[in-house]
């Protein structure tokens, strides 16, 4: 009994592990120079479904979902 519940701790612990250890989506850093404007945009396929904004001493905003793979966009204020 003790042997059965050893190997499920140690199925349990590197299925954690496993599970634990996929890559976390960074953000670019930005290009040098000046204030600038980040603004995330969501696609599904070739469709943008959404995008959110900040920077330029403006308010942050959003629009649409943020489902589906991000894409990063550095503009100039």
């Amino acid at each position: 009994m003790k042997m059965k519940r050893g190997v499920l701790v140690v199925a349990l612990t590197l299925s954690a592990l496993a599970l634990g250890s996929t890559p976390a989506q960074a953000i670019p850093p930005p290009p040098p120079g000046g204030d600038l404007l980040l603004v995330i945009s969501y696609f599904v396929g070739d469709q943008i479904v959404g995008q959110r904004w900040s920077g330029c001493s403006q308010p942050p905003g959003q629009w649409g979902t943020t489902d589906g793979q991000a894409k990063y966009y550095f503009t100039p204020c």
